[in-house]
């Protein structure tokens, strides 16, 4: 197969390859664009990646990954005894539980098998459903009667990162 080109024609070949890759380059930062708004999150510029994909701001990559500060000491477990107390002698299953109390799952699971077994104030009353002990005539604190109400996890953790990103923008000299 033998090409006959002129150098006319591979001059346009090259100018419309290139016009088709910048194209294409900006419509995958459009398209970012439109994924980061529809999942909330702030994608800065879109730059190509040396592996010939995008990959989005790092700046936005750490906002959305940020360090959450410990809770105070003992506060799943006055949640969790709480919510043991309200649910009765039937008990409450442990995913019920955590949508419940916006903590994952997962965390509940462990905190049920190791502090939960340590105090003795819990026992099981099926797989995955937890129920306090009041056979055994442990008194619960007093600080358990009254359900705290749950941070709502997702607004808190918004506004901290709209608090980071704010900051980040601003120079540091205006912020002194």
């Amino acid at each position: 197969m033998s090409l006959d080109l002129s150098s006319a024609s591979l001059r346009a070949l090259i100018s419309l390859t290139e016009k088709r890759e910048k194209l294409l380059g900006e419509l995958s930062a459009i398209e970012a664009k439109i994924s980061s708004a529809l999942d909330g999150t702030s994608v800065g510029s879109v730059k190509p990646s040396r592996r010939g994909g995008e990959v989005g701001n790092t700046r936005s990559a750490k906002l959305a990954k940020q360090v959450r500060k410990r809770g105070k000491r003992g506060a799943i477990k006055e949640l969790v005894l709480a919510g043991l107390k309200e649910a009765g002698e039937a008990g409450i299953a442990v995913k019920h539980l955590a949508a419940k109390l916006a903590i994952k799952p997962q965390n509940l699971h462990v905190w049920f098998h190791t502090t939960g077994k340590k105090s003795g104030l819990v026992e099981a009353a099926g797989k995955g459903i937890y129920r306090l002990k009041e056979s055994v005539g442990v008194e619960t604190p007093s600080s358990i009667v009254e359900v705290p109400k749950p941070k709502a996890t997702a607004e808190v953790a918004k506004k901290a990162r709209e608090k980071t990103r704010l900051a980040k923008a601003t120079p540091k000299k205006a912020r002194t």
